[in-house]
């Protein structure tokens, strides 16, 4: 797994992370472009909060335990729509099932990002008991267009997707199927429905880098790899060769396209549900699938059955020779505390973004706590 790049800079206060984006240098590089077809130049700009900073950018269900095997997320999503129909009726797409699991903390392919740093500050220091952990925290800035810019399947333009974008449909179906077949015949029926955006030729290339492209082996994994772009394996008419994939030479090809389906893609979501707009809640869709057993492939080096490993986040930007996807900021584990305070007193709370019961109940609890000395001020 590739190894997390060193911090951009290190915060100690509300103060200092905002004065970290909007003064110096720290998004020159990251910004979302003012060229961009839409939205002003700050559209796209995506936070995440980690209370370690050692943690990585990959979804709980892709993040398989050191020597054991990975979850079964066909019967983990079925056995969690059988259990909970109300929550996920008969019918619903699988984009919007996952973001009901993840609501409820089910393991999903959903990474959570938000378009407000407050919140993603709140996250990354929200624990008490991990004050004295020993471990930094970390802020995470994703430039959400330019990632779809390099991992979408189905067009190539710094636009946020949404629900009804084929790039969409495509990796929320992987919940359900568990070869490439059926993956196709999947997204193929999901595609027929009324709302899907996008062009037909774009759904027919997309489906055909599906079904019709089988991909090397080497693509094929049981735990997390690092995966170089710049010279990544491809099935070419010439054989198996290294290939840089972001150079702009035959873009569209299915083998191409078939890749870029294991990376993630930046989706906003549909705000349906109060926690989500509150949190100013959006969403990484990652693609690619572990197996638990690689020695089917032994000996092969094509499958035209087999569901790629999934491309993360740092093997993109690292990939890219000008420009970023990523940057992070450190908070020092010290200051967790004082930075809580801190929001709290602009309004950034557990109350003020989750709205249910239960959270609303343990924010009072802890409002009216009497402070031990150690949580004085400074």
């Amino acid at each position: 797994m590739r190894e997390i790049p060193a911090e951009s800079k290190t915060i100690e206060s509300v103060a200092q992370a905002i004065d970290a984006l909007t003064r110096g240098k720290l998004l020159d590089a990251l910004a979302p472009e003012a060229s961009a077809r839409r939205g002003d130049a700050r559209f796209g700009l995506w936070f995440r909060g980690h209370e370690r900073a050692s943690y990585r950018l990959v979804p709980s269900l892709l993040r398989p335990a050191p020597g054991r095997a990975p979850m079964d997320e066909v019967s983990l999503t079925r056995h969690f729509r059988a259990l909970n129909p109300d929550a996920a009726p008969a019918g619903t797409p699988d984009f919007a099932a996952l973001v009901t699991m993840q609501h409820y903390l089910a393991p999903t392919r959903l990474l959570d990002w938000t378009e407000n740093l407050l919140v993603a500050l709140f996250f990354a220091v929200r624990e008490p008991h991990l004050d004295d952990c020993g471990e930094d925290a970390a802020i995470w800035i994703l430039n959400a267009r330019r990632l779809n810019y390099y991992s979408s399947a189905t067009r190539r333009s710094a636009e946020l997707l949404y629900a009804h974008d084929a790039d969409v449909v495509a990796r929320a179906a992987l919940c359900r199927v568990r070869n490439r077949d059926e993956w196709r015949d999947c997204v193929a029926r999901s595609l027929q429905a009324p709302d899907i955006d996008g062009e037909h030729y774009r759904h027919a290339r997309l489906l055909s880098a599906i079904g019709d492209t089988p991909i090397p082996v080497s693509q094929i994994a049981s735990e997390a790899q690092t995966v170089d772009l710049r010279a990544v394996p491809l099935n070419t008419p010439r054989g198996i060769r290294p290939v840089k994939l972001f150079d702009d030479t035959n873009w569209a090809s299915a083998e191409r396209l078939a890749l870029r389906l294991s990376m993630p893609v930046a989706v906003f979501p549909p705000r349906a549900n109060p926690r989500i707009r509150n949190q100013a809640g959006t969403f990484t869709l990652h693609g690619g699938r572990y197996v638990a057993d690689t020695s089917a492939w032994a000996g092969k080096t094509l499958s035209p059955s087999a569901i790629g490993a999934p491309v993360d986040l740092l093997d993109i930007d690292a990939a890219l020779s000008r420009t970023r996807i990523l940057k992070w900021l450190r908070i020092p584990c010290a200051k967790r505390a004082a930075m809580r305070r801190e929001l709290a007193l602009i309004g950034i709370t557990e109350a003020a973004l989750f709205p249910e019961l239960d959270y609303q109940s343990r924010h009072l609890a802890e409002r009216w706590t009497p402070p031990r000395e150690s949580d004085s001020d400074d």
